[in-house]
């Protein structure tokens, strides 16, 4: 299957905890969608896409999933998201499909563009506790429990992010200089 990706998958640590292998494992080109902007998901760090005459969105084109590789992906994207087919152009023009988990509706926009950069300089750390505690129901629960769960393992990965910050501002205050 060829997927296409536009949110925090392009990330390559987050990538890999979630499928279970490094990104560069598999075949990955860049490409884009035409019609559609990314949009920050209200409450959460990730985006969806809404429609957009003139919008382009920049991602990766992704081959060589196998199927428990498929799977954890279903379990990640929850039922929040759906697979959809859509055309990709590549950077000398040719279109291919693929599919994208779309949002499936119950996703709110929260009214502002979302940037892979500014999610890594900002949200990832976070980011990747959050979804280190969720990918650790996988094979454990269904993906609607685990999604059932989801407030409650967000909330105590952020109280261990909290901590570790702590721990590394009190160790950099003690450091002589």
């Amino acid at each position: 299957m060829r997927l296409f990706f536009f949110g925090t998958l392009m990330d390559p640590d987050l990538f890999a905890l979630v499928i279970g292998r490094p990104m560069a494992a598999l075949a990955v080109q860049p490409a884009s969608l035409l019609g559609l902007q990314r949009r920050k998901v209200k409450g959460e760090s990730y985006p969806i896409l809404t429609p957009q005459p003139d919008g382009h969105v920049d991602g990766l084109l992704v081959e060589g999933f196998t199927d428990a590789e498929m799977d954890r992906m279903r379990f990640f994207e929850s039922d929040d998201y759906t697979l959809q087919p859509v055309t990709v152009a590549l950077a000398d023009g040719a279109r291919l499909d693929a599919q994208i988990y779309a949002s499936a509706g119950v996703l709110e926009d929260a009214g502002e563009p979302w940037h892979l950069e500014a999610w890594q300089a900002t949200e990832k750390p976070r980011t990747l506790m959050h979804h280190e505690a969720y990918m650790s129901l996988y094979g454990k629960m269904s993906s609607q429990e685990a999604a059932s769960r989801w407030p409650e393992v967000k909330a105590q990965a952020n109280r261990r992010y909290a901590e570790a910050r702590a721990e590394r501002h009190f160790a950099e205050r003690r450091r002589p200089r």
